[in-house]
């Protein structure tokens, strides 16, 4: 069953979290968190992506950014995909490192996206690891309430509210130790959720709904209209897509893998179905496009 296309669009904020395939760790040593943090940096650069909070637990991770030009995709695809290599290599092991999807949501900065930070450095609190958030060394909290240098971080959306000075370090940290609920029980929350009041979740959907509404009738047609509209899209002829010949054929019909999975929502096992290859020639494909594009973009 097709997945829901992906909440995505310019100037939008999103919490971000994925866990290990099979719920199996993601990090096993220090090495494995400051490299992930060092892949964070680069990509949230290179896409001009807002890290705003994070949290890197064993199992899983939260990402609080804001995406300016609509780069998720793209900036997430990098992000997982280049830290999956190292780990695999580090560690000496194959196969996916990420579940297959990560998850987000689309949340409304101010109060809201002030209680997602909350919530994102209280989770090594909540599993029981630590018993104040500024002893647990994997999350932006530290650098919240001015014990380490923000660095890449953006953390001025949050400061702000707090008004100006050094007191904003006390006062965040007074905040995260309160006991006083938020608006939204983020742990039950599901991805593909819209979180914010109700005049911001109409307005998100009077903007959004023409291309998410276009993108589920997309799939529910005969795939030879979807190859087709995709087609059009990049500008090249669909018998192409269908029966490449050639190496530039074949990175056509590759970048149709990487709006299929992306933009649509279909799995790599779909998509495999649909052109009659395997799950891994899908992968393989997709993995080869991502190194084009960065050769490009150097």
């Amino acid at each position: 069953m097709p997945k829901k296309p992906r909440l995505k669009g310019d100037r939008l904020y999103h919490h971000i979290y994925a866990w290990g395939n099979d719920r199996h760790p993601i990090f096993k040593g220090e090495s494995h968190y400051e490299k992930y943090l060092a892949y964070l940096e680069l990509f949230s650069l290179r896409y001009d992506i807002a890290a705003i909070a994070y949290a890197l637990m064993e199992w899983h991770i939260h990402l609080f950014i804001y995406d300016k030009y609509g780069k998720l995709s793209e900036f997430m695809n990098n992000l997982h995909g280049e830290y999956a290599r190292f780990f695999n290599k580090d560690t000496k092991r194959i196969g996916h490192v990420f579940g297959e999807r990560f998850n987000n949501r689309i949340v409304q900065a101010n109060n809201y996206g002030l209680w997602l930070t909350r919530y994102i450095h209280r989770q090594a609190v909540e599993a029981g690891l630590v018993a104040n958030p500024r002893d647990y060394p994997w999350t932006s909290y530290r650098a919240y309430i001015g014990l380490a240098p923000a660095g890449f971080l953006r953390p001025e959306l949050i400061w702000e509210q707090f008004g100006s000075g050094q007191k904003i370090f006390r006062y965040y940290e007074s905040f995260v130790l309160g006991i006083e609920d938020g608006p939204v029980n983020w742990a039950k929350s599901q991805s593909g959720e819209v979180v914010g009041n109700r005049a911001f979740i109409k307005r998100f959907e009077h903007t959004h709904k023409k291309e998410v509404v276009e993108a589920e009738d997309l799939k529910n047609k005969d795939f030879a209209d979807l190859i087709k509209k995709i087609s059009k899209r990049l500008g090249i002829d669909e018998r192409i897509v269908l029966d490449p010949v050639g190496r530039v054929e074949k990175y056509a019909r590759h970048q149709v893998f990487h709006i299929l999975v992306n933009d649509y929502g279909l799995s790599y096992r779909r998509v495999a179905r649909i052109f009659r290859i395997s799950p891994m020639t899908v992968i393989n494909a997709l993995r080869s496009q991502q190194e084009v594009m960065k050769k490009i973009e150097k």
